[in-house]
């Protein structure tokens, strides 16, 4: 029992047993008993005014009551709050740590409300976006009116976020992402990428410009050895030689040319507008090439959605189907087989190739777009391969806004799949339902 609770039962027992005498003593009980419970009663009122007053902060009651039942719940109010203001104290500092720190942050960083509304910003988006404490609560639209801007914010797909080349008339390369968090609130943060922009484009363009100027000896060297090929008896010591050198000569060709074309994906060279692209058709041609390319030695099977096309651009979606058929048919064994499929549901279209071969060990799969990254580097080279391939295919991909997705066993094969969202999807008007899913025939 609190001490409190036991000076208020003290009190009441000693004024009971004080009352008990007085009515003893002048024979007058009721009179004695009334006059001490309306006593009681009034000190419990009296006590509960001044706690009240205490609660509200009143100047006139500095203190609580400090004795009894009241004195005691006065104390643990006062430790309560004490702990409180120390907590609040605490979590303050935090705060001020923190707004501290994020000041210091070179990045600027913008937070948004549900209604895209500004409710804090650093200096940093001070000094980028010339923001004043009075834009506190005006909308982001209203200060930031760049369309490219304004279009990322309503997509409400933030994604990989995007690239500005000037920001505010500054000419610099900015990188714009954002976070939602807390519901419907975002953070808005613009990273100056400017001077990692430049060496990347460098670096870009010393590889585009060191493949455009080993293009012409490479034509050089593969003309002469092809004229020496030709001149020489078969069954001279020479031929063998001059064969391989003419392989490794090709293969440095194939080499350029994907990196080349790799350059020209990364810098964004894929320009105009996009068009609708019939896929059907597109593989109903590189059906033909498959088999010409697999000489017999494996069993395509091309099951194609004859309606669905897409919004893109034809001749790299014709590189990304391409060299996943062919990837399929380097890596699979004779006599498998190979599945190509073309089709689409609730979540978009969907090219998927299915092969029967290898496979692939699961620690090699998040590494297989990186730039010369083989699993067997013996392998792909006997088979021909670049090591350029799927990195091409993920930044053709990017570019329709799509991703590659790999699944593979080892001894059982390999699905590579790329997935398109529903806004590239165009369905083709085809009053023959039975053409849908069509199996094209194999031309073996």
């Amino acid at each position: 029992m609190s001490k409190g609770i036991s000076r208020e039962l003290t009190w009441i027992v000693a004024g009971l047993w004080i009352a008990l005498f007085f009515g003893w003593a002048t024979d007058l009980w009721t009179i004695t008993l009334l006059a001490y419970f309306l006593f009681y009663v009034a000190r419990q009122l009296y006590s509960i005014k001044r706690f009240e007053q205490w609660m509200k902060g009143s100047t006139k009651v500095p203190y609580p009551p400090s004795s009894g039942l009241w004195g005691e719940l006065s104390y643990l109010v006062s430790r309560k709050q004490r702990s409180l203001e120390k907590h609040a104290d605490l979590q303050f500092y935090k705060s001020e740590q923190f707004l501290a720190a994020s000041m210091t942050i070179p990045d600027a960083i913008i937070s948004l409300n549900e209604y895209n509304q500004i409710e804090w910003f650093n200096k940093s988006a001070k000094k980028i976006f010339k923001l004043k404490h009075s834009d506190t609560g005006r909308k982001i639209e209203t200060l930031f009116r760049h369309p490219d801007f304004i279009q990322y914010l309503k997509s409400k797909h933030y994604g990989k976020g995007m690239i500005l080349q000037s920001l505010n008339g500054m000419p610099r390369v900015f990188n714009i992402k954002l976070f939602p968090y807390f519901k419907e609130h975002k953070l808005l943060i613009v990273k100056d990428i400017h001077e990692l922009y430049n060496l990347a484009q460098i670096r870009r363009d010393f590889v585009a410009n060191a493949s455009h100027e080993l293009r012409t000896p490479l034509t050089v060297l593969n003309g002469y050895l092809e004229v020496m090929i030709d001149s020489i008896e078969p069954s001279s010591t020479w031929q063998k030689p001059l064969e391989q050198m003419h392989q490794q000569s090709y293969r440095m060709q194939s080499i350029i040319d994907d990196l080349l074309t790799l350059s020209s994906m990364e810098s964004e060279t894929i320009t105009g507008k996009q068009k609708q692209v019939n896929v059907p058709q597109i593989l109903q041609e590189m059906h033909i090439d498959a088999e010409q390319m697999s000489h017999g030695r494996h069993s395509i099977d091309f099951k194609v959605d004859m309606n669905l096309a897409l919004k893109g651009f034809e001749e790299p979606l014709k590189s990304v189907f391409m060299n996943l058929i062919s990837n399929a048919i380097r890596y699979t064994p004779e006599n498998k087989s190979i599945e190509v499929r073309w089709y689409h549901d609730k979540r978009g279209a969907h090219f998927e190739v299915q092969d029967h071969g290898i496979g692939i060990a699961q620690e090699h799969l998040s590494r297989l777009t990186e730039r010369f990254y083989r699993v067997d580097t013996a392998r792909s080279r006997d088979t021909g391969g670049t090591g350029l391939g799927l990195a091409i295919v993920k930044h053709i991909l990017e570019r329709h806004h799509a991703k590659l997705v790999v699944t593979s066993q080892l001894g059982i094969g390999s699905v590579f799949r790329c997935d398109f969202p529903n806004r590239a999807v165009i369905l083709l008007q085809d009053s023959d339902s039975e053409s849908r899913d069509k199996k094209i025939p194999s031309r073996s």
